[in-house]
Protein backbone atom coordinates (compact mmCIF):
# COMPACT_ATOMS: atom_id res chain seq x y z
CA UNK A 1 0.00 0.00 0.00
CA UNK A 2 1.29 3.43 -0.96
CA UNK A 3 -0.16 6.35 1.00
CA UNK A 4 0.22 10.02 0.10
CA UNK A 5 -0.70 12.69 2.66
CA UNK A 6 -1.34 16.17 1.24
CA UNK A 7 -1.36 19.20 3.52
CA UNK A 8 -1.65 22.82 2.36
CA UNK A 9 0.42 24.08 5.27
CA UNK A 10 3.22 26.34 4.11
CA UNK A 11 6.54 24.86 5.27
CA UNK A 12 8.74 27.78 6.20
CA UNK A 13 9.59 30.01 9.14
CA UNK A 14 6.57 32.26 8.54
CA UNK A 15 4.11 29.42 9.07
CA UNK A 16 1.86 29.34 12.12
CA UNK A 17 2.56 25.86 13.44
CA UNK A 18 -0.12 24.46 15.70
CA UNK A 19 -1.75 21.15 16.56
CA UNK A 20 -3.21 20.62 13.11
CA UNK A 21 0.17 20.91 11.41
CA UNK A 22 1.80 18.64 13.97
CA UNK A 23 -0.98 16.07 13.67
CA UNK A 24 -0.42 15.68 9.94
CA UNK A 25 3.35 15.31 10.12
CA UNK A 26 3.32 12.91 13.07
CA UNK A 27 0.58 10.74 11.56
CA UNK A 28 2.57 10.48 8.33
CA UNK A 29 5.84 9.82 10.19
CA UNK A 30 4.45 6.96 12.26
CA UNK A 31 2.55 5.55 9.29
CA UNK A 32 5.82 5.47 7.35
CA UNK A 33 7.12 2.89 9.84
CA UNK A 34 4.46 0.48 8.58
CA UNK A 35 3.72 1.29 4.91
CA UNK A 36 5.17 3.32 2.03
CA UNK A 37 4.20 6.89 2.99
CA UNK A 38 4.80 10.29 1.40
CA UNK A 39 4.01 13.70 2.87
CA UNK A 40 3.28 16.42 0.30
CA UNK A 41 3.35 20.09 1.25
CA UNK A 42 4.44 23.51 0.02
CA UNK A 43 7.14 26.15 0.40
CA UNK A 44 9.05 28.67 -1.68
CA UNK A 45 11.19 26.09 -3.48
CA UNK A 46 11.07 22.47 -4.62
CA UNK A 47 12.48 19.96 -2.17
CA UNK A 48 12.52 16.17 -2.07
CA UNK A 49 14.04 14.26 0.83
CA UNK A 50 13.51 11.52 3.40
CA UNK A 51 13.05 11.89 7.12
CA UNK A 52 13.69 8.40 8.49
CA UNK A 53 11.16 6.25 6.60
CA UNK A 54 8.95 9.16 5.55
CA UNK A 55 9.31 10.58 2.04
CA UNK A 56 8.73 14.33 1.91
CA UNK A 57 7.88 16.21 -1.27
CA UNK A 58 7.71 20.00 -1.05
CA UNK A 59 6.32 21.92 -4.02
CA UNK A 60 7.03 25.59 -4.73
CA UNK A 61 4.29 28.20 -4.32
CA UNK A 62 4.53 31.78 -5.52
CA UNK A 63 0.94 32.86 -4.96
CA UNK A 64 -1.52 32.52 -2.10
CA UNK A 65 -5.21 33.09 -2.72
CA UNK A 66 -6.24 36.28 -0.90
CA UNK A 67 -2.78 36.15 0.75
CA UNK A 68 -3.87 33.19 2.90
CA UNK A 69 -0.86 31.00 3.75
CA UNK A 70 -3.04 27.87 4.03
CA UNK A 71 -4.60 28.36 0.58
CA UNK A 72 -1.70 28.19 -1.92
CA UNK A 73 -2.27 28.07 -5.66
CA UNK A 74 -0.26 25.46 -7.58
CA UNK A 75 -0.87 22.35 -9.68
CA UNK A 76 2.53 20.65 -9.71
CA UNK A 77 1.81 18.63 -6.57
CA UNK A 78 -0.89 16.66 -8.41
CA UNK A 79 1.87 14.53 -9.97
CA UNK A 80 2.49 12.99 -6.53
CA UNK A 81 -0.93 11.32 -6.66
CA UNK A 82 -0.15 9.18 -9.73
CA UNK A 83 1.51 6.21 -7.97
CA UNK A 84 -0.54 6.33 -4.76
CA UNK A 85 -3.07 3.73 -3.68
CA UNK A 86 -4.49 5.97 -0.96
CA UNK A 87 -4.57 9.77 -0.87
CA UNK A 88 -5.22 11.37 2.52
CA UNK A 89 -5.96 15.08 2.32
CA UNK A 90 -5.61 17.36 5.35
CA UNK A 91 -7.98 20.35 5.57
CA UNK A 92 -11.32 20.45 3.79
CA UNK A 93 -11.59 24.06 2.71
CA UNK A 94 -8.58 24.81 0.51
CA UNK A 95 -8.19 24.77 -3.24
CA UNK A 96 -5.28 22.33 -2.83
CA UNK A 97 -7.66 19.92 -1.10
CA UNK A 98 -10.44 20.26 -3.67
CA UNK A 99 -8.14 19.78 -6.67
CA UNK A 100 -6.36 16.89 -4.94
CA UNK A 101 -9.62 15.09 -4.20
CA UNK A 102 -11.02 15.58 -7.71
CA UNK A 103 -7.80 14.41 -9.35
CA UNK A 104 -7.30 11.41 -7.07
CA UNK A 105 -10.88 10.19 -7.39
CA UNK A 106 -10.75 10.65 -11.20
CA UNK A 107 -7.63 8.45 -11.23
CA UNK A 108 -9.43 5.80 -9.19
CA UNK A 109 -7.54 6.38 -5.96
CA UNK A 110 -9.13 5.97 -2.56
CA UNK A 111 -9.38 9.42 -0.98
CA UNK A 112 -9.77 10.40 2.69
CA UNK A 113 -9.86 13.75 4.45
CA UNK A 114 -9.14 15.08 7.93
CA UNK A 115 -10.14 18.63 8.82
CA UNK A 116 -8.56 21.07 11.28
CA UNK A 117 -10.93 24.01 11.03
CA UNK A 118 -10.24 27.20 9.18
CA UNK A 119 -8.91 27.09 5.64
CA UNK A 120 -9.38 29.41 2.68
CA UNK A 121 -12.32 31.49 1.58
CA UNK A 122 -11.84 30.50 -2.07
CA UNK A 123 -12.73 26.85 -2.69
CA UNK A 124 -14.72 24.96 -5.31
CA UNK A 125 -16.43 22.35 -3.12
CA UNK A 126 -19.52 24.56 -2.96
CA UNK A 127 -19.90 24.49 -6.75
CA UNK A 128 -18.58 21.04 -7.65
CA UNK A 129 -19.28 17.59 -6.13
CA UNK A 130 -15.87 17.38 -4.44
CA UNK A 131 -17.14 15.69 -1.28
CA UNK A 132 -18.43 12.71 -3.27
CA UNK A 133 -14.81 11.82 -3.97
CA UNK A 134 -13.97 11.17 -0.33
CA UNK A 135 -14.37 7.61 0.92
CA UNK A 136 -14.41 8.81 4.52
CA UNK A 137 -13.88 11.96 6.56
CA UNK A 138 -11.77 11.20 9.63
CA UNK A 139 -12.10 13.27 12.79
CA UNK A 140 -9.85 12.98 15.84
CA UNK A 141 -12.41 14.32 18.32
CA UNK A 142 -16.18 14.18 18.66
CA UNK A 143 -16.20 17.97 18.72
CA UNK A 144 -14.38 18.07 15.39
CA UNK A 145 -16.68 15.40 13.94
CA UNK A 146 -19.67 17.64 14.63
CA UNK A 147 -18.04 20.43 12.62
CA UNK A 148 -17.80 18.35 9.46
CA UNK A 149 -20.12 19.37 6.60
CA UNK A 150 -23.36 17.35 6.69
CA UNK A 151 -22.42 15.41 3.54
CA UNK A 152 -19.14 14.30 5.10
CA UNK A 153 -20.64 13.51 8.50
CA UNK A 154 -22.64 10.75 6.78
CA UNK A 155 -19.36 8.99 6.04
CA UNK A 156 -17.45 10.30 9.01
CA UNK A 157 -15.21 8.15 11.20
CA UNK A 158 -13.90 9.04 14.65
CA UNK A 159 -10.30 8.05 15.45
CA UNK A 160 -9.16 9.78 18.65
CA UNK A 161 -5.56 10.65 19.43
CA UNK A 162 -2.59 10.36 18.85
CA UNK A 163 0.38 10.77 21.08
CA UNK A 164 4.09 10.09 20.62
CA UNK A 165 4.91 8.07 23.74
CA UNK A 166 8.36 7.34 22.34
CA UNK A 167 9.14 10.99 22.97
CA UNK A 168 6.79 11.92 25.81
CA UNK A 169 7.13 9.67 28.84
CA UNK A 170 7.96 10.10 32.55
CA UNK A 171 11.47 10.35 33.95
CA UNK A 172 11.40 8.94 37.47
CA UNK A 173 14.81 10.44 38.22
CA UNK A 174 13.28 13.94 38.17
CA UNK A 175 11.46 15.38 41.16
CA UNK A 176 8.31 17.42 40.85
CA UNK A 177 8.80 21.15 41.38
CA UNK A 178 6.41 23.75 42.72
CA UNK A 179 5.58 24.79 39.21
CA UNK A 180 2.47 25.19 37.07
CA UNK A 181 2.92 24.96 33.32
CA UNK A 182 1.31 26.30 30.15
CA UNK A 183 2.51 25.12 26.74
CA UNK A 184 1.14 26.57 23.51
CA UNK A 185 1.02 29.56 21.21
CA UNK A 186 0.50 32.97 22.79
CA UNK A 187 -2.80 33.98 21.22
CA UNK A 188 -5.94 35.50 22.80
CA UNK A 189 -8.13 32.40 22.33
CA UNK A 190 -5.65 30.40 24.42
CA UNK A 191 -7.05 32.16 27.52
CA UNK A 192 -3.68 32.55 29.24
CA UNK A 193 -4.94 35.68 30.99
CA UNK A 194 -7.33 33.50 33.02
CA UNK A 195 -4.46 31.24 34.03
CA UNK A 196 -2.48 34.23 35.31
CA UNK A 197 -5.59 35.39 37.16
CA UNK A 198 -5.90 31.92 38.72
CA UNK A 199 -2.25 31.96 39.73
CA UNK A 200 -2.74 35.29 41.48
CA UNK A 201 -5.80 33.90 43.30
CA UNK A 202 -3.78 30.90 44.50
CA UNK A 203 -1.46 33.28 46.35
CA UNK A 204 1.36 30.74 46.69
CA UNK A 205 4.61 32.73 46.49
CA UNK A 206 6.73 29.57 46.59
CA UNK A 207 5.14 28.37 43.33
CA UNK A 208 6.11 29.45 39.82
CA UNK A 209 4.03 29.72 36.65
CA UNK A 210 5.91 28.90 33.45
CA UNK A 211 4.34 30.04 30.18
CA UNK A 212 6.11 28.32 27.32
CA UNK A 213 5.33 29.26 23.73
CA UNK A 214 5.97 31.54 20.78
CA UNK A 215 4.28 34.94 20.57
CA UNK A 216 1.77 35.28 17.74
CA UNK A 217 -0.05 38.34 19.09
CA UNK A 218 2.09 41.15 20.51
CA UNK A 219 -0.82 43.08 22.05
CA UNK A 220 -1.96 40.03 24.00
CA UNK A 221 1.59 39.28 25.10
CA UNK A 222 2.06 42.81 26.44
CA UNK A 223 -1.25 42.56 28.30
CA UNK A 224 -0.19 39.23 29.82
CA UNK A 225 3.06 40.74 31.09
CA UNK A 226 1.07 43.54 32.77
CA UNK A 227 -1.22 40.97 34.42
CA UNK A 228 1.82 39.07 35.69
CA UNK A 229 3.50 42.04 37.38
CA UNK A 230 4.50 41.10 40.91
CA UNK A 231 4.02 37.37 40.33
CA UNK A 232 6.66 34.64 39.81
CA UNK A 233 5.70 34.16 36.15
CA UNK A 234 8.28 33.10 33.58
CA UNK A 235 7.78 33.48 29.82
CA UNK A 236 9.86 31.12 27.66
CA UNK A 237 9.76 31.57 23.87
CA UNK A 238 12.70 29.53 22.64
CA UNK A 239 12.42 26.16 24.41
CA UNK A 240 13.96 23.23 22.56
CA UNK A 241 12.65 19.66 22.82
CA UNK A 242 14.83 18.88 25.82
CA UNK A 243 13.56 21.91 27.75
CA UNK A 244 9.95 21.10 26.83
CA UNK A 245 10.23 17.57 28.17
CA UNK A 246 11.88 18.79 31.36
CA UNK A 247 9.06 21.28 31.97
CA UNK A 248 6.37 18.64 31.45
CA UNK A 249 8.10 16.11 33.69
CA UNK A 250 8.78 18.47 36.57
CA UNK A 251 5.53 20.47 36.68
CA UNK A 252 2.83 19.74 39.25
CA UNK A 253 0.13 20.37 36.65
CA UNK A 254 -0.23 21.62 33.09
CA UNK A 255 -3.07 24.00 32.26
CA UNK A 256 -4.63 24.66 28.85
CA UNK A 257 -7.18 27.45 29.48
CA UNK A 258 -8.47 28.03 25.92
CA UNK A 259 -11.74 29.89 25.35
CA UNK A 260 -14.29 30.48 22.63
CA UNK A 261 -14.69 34.19 23.46
CA UNK A 262 -11.41 35.90 24.32
CA UNK A 263 -10.70 38.87 26.56
CA UNK A 264 -11.11 41.28 23.63
CA UNK A 265 -14.54 39.93 22.70
CA UNK A 266 -13.32 37.97 19.68
CA UNK A 267 -15.00 34.61 19.05
CA UNK A 268 -13.26 31.42 17.93
CA UNK A 269 -15.62 28.55 17.05
CA UNK A 270 -12.84 25.96 17.09
CA UNK A 271 -10.31 26.91 19.81
CA UNK A 272 -9.04 23.35 20.27
CA UNK A 273 -9.80 20.28 18.15
CA UNK A 274 -7.82 18.14 20.57
CA UNK A 275 -5.08 19.86 22.56
CA UNK A 276 -1.72 18.12 22.13
CA UNK A 277 -0.51 19.82 25.30
CA UNK A 278 -2.98 17.82 27.39
CA UNK A 279 -1.84 14.48 25.97
CA UNK A 280 1.85 15.36 26.19
CA UNK A 281 1.50 16.37 29.83
CA UNK A 282 -0.36 13.23 30.84
CA UNK A 283 2.08 11.05 28.88
CA UNK A 284 4.86 12.59 31.00
CA UNK A 285 2.98 11.75 34.20
CA UNK A 286 1.68 15.25 34.90
CA UNK A 287 -2.06 15.84 35.51
CA UNK A 288 -3.72 18.26 33.10
CA UNK A 289 -6.36 20.95 33.63
CA UNK A 290 -8.38 22.26 30.70
CA UNK A 291 -11.52 24.28 30.12
CA UNK A 292 -14.74 23.04 28.55
CA UNK A 293 -13.94 24.84 25.28
CA UNK A 294 -13.66 22.88 22.05
CA UNK A 295 -12.70 19.21 22.23
CA UNK A 296 -10.44 19.37 25.26
CA UNK A 297 -12.87 17.70 27.68
CA UNK A 298 -12.57 14.54 25.54
CA UNK A 299 -8.86 14.22 26.33
CA UNK A 300 -8.78 14.66 30.11
CA UNK A 301 -10.46 12.10 32.37
CA UNK A 302 -12.13 14.61 34.66
CA UNK A 303 -11.31 13.95 38.32
CA UNK A 304 -8.97 11.08 37.44
CA UNK A 305 -6.14 12.42 35.26
CA UNK A 306 -6.88 16.09 35.84
CA UNK A 307 -9.86 18.43 35.70
CA UNK A 308 -12.19 20.03 33.17
CA UNK A 309 -13.38 23.46 34.30
CA UNK A 310 -15.61 26.17 32.86
CA UNK A 311 -13.92 28.58 30.48
CA UNK A 312 -13.29 32.31 31.05
CA UNK A 313 -12.86 31.79 34.79
CA UNK A 314 -9.67 32.27 36.75
CA UNK A 315 -11.49 31.10 39.88
CA UNK A 316 -12.45 27.79 38.26
CA UNK A 317 -8.83 27.16 37.24
CA UNK A 318 -7.59 28.15 40.71
CA UNK A 319 -10.02 25.71 42.36
CA UNK A 320 -8.77 22.84 40.19
CA UNK A 321 -5.15 23.74 40.87
CA UNK A 322 -5.80 23.80 44.63
CA UNK A 323 -7.22 20.27 44.39
CA UNK A 324 -4.08 18.97 42.69
CA UNK A 325 -1.67 20.89 44.92
CA UNK A 326 -3.41 19.59 48.06
CA UNK A 327 -3.12 15.91 47.05
CA UNK A 328 -1.03 13.67 49.28
CA UNK A 329 1.96 11.96 47.63
CA UNK A 330 0.03 8.69 47.32
CA UNK A 331 -3.03 10.44 45.87
CA UNK A 332 -0.86 12.30 43.37
CA UNK A 333 0.77 9.02 42.36
CA UNK A 334 -2.68 7.60 41.65
CA UNK A 335 -3.33 10.50 39.28
CA UNK A 336 -0.04 9.82 37.54
CA UNK A 337 -0.79 6.12 37.12
CA UNK A 338 -4.18 6.91 35.66
CA UNK A 339 -2.51 9.33 33.23
CA UNK A 340 -0.33 6.50 31.88
CA UNK A 341 -3.33 4.20 31.40
CA UNK A 342 -5.42 6.96 29.79
CA UNK A 343 -2.76 7.70 27.17
CA UNK A 344 -2.31 4.05 26.10
CA UNK A 345 -5.44 4.15 23.93
CA UNK A 346 -4.36 7.41 22.25
CA UNK A 347 -0.87 6.48 21.03
CA UNK A 348 0.20 6.91 17.41
CA UNK A 349 0.64 3.15 16.99
CA UNK A 350 -3.07 2.69 17.79
CA UNK A 351 -4.13 5.64 15.63
CA UNK A 352 -2.07 4.47 12.62
CA UNK A 353 -3.44 0.92 12.92
CA UNK A 354 -7.01 2.25 12.82
CA UNK A 355 -6.25 4.44 9.79
CA UNK A 356 -4.68 1.56 7.88
CA UNK A 357 -7.63 -0.69 8.67
CA UNK A 358 -9.94 1.99 7.27
CA UNK A 359 -7.81 2.43 4.15
CA UNK A 360 -7.73 -1.35 3.58
CA UNK A 361 -11.49 -1.71 3.71
CA UNK A 362 -11.80 0.58 0.72
CA UNK A 363 -9.16 -1.09 -1.47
Amino acid sequence: MKVVHITPTYFDDSSIIGGGERYTTELASFMAEVVDTTLVSFSSKRQSYCQDNLKIEIYPVNYFIHDNKVNPLTFRYLASIWDADVVHIHHINTLISDLGCLTASWLGKRVFVTDYGGGGDFVINHKMPVFRGYCNAIAYSRFGFNFLPAELQKKGVLIKGGMNTERFYPDISLEKQKKILYVGRILPHKGINYLIEAFRLLNLPDYKLTILGRVYNEEFYEDLKKLAVGLPVEFVHDADDRRLLHEYRTAIATVLPSVHTNCYGGYTPVPELMGFTLLESQACGTPAICTDAGAMSEFVDDGRTGFVVKQNSGEAIATALRQIISLSPSEYLEYQNRCYEWIKTLTWSTVVKKHLELYSKSL
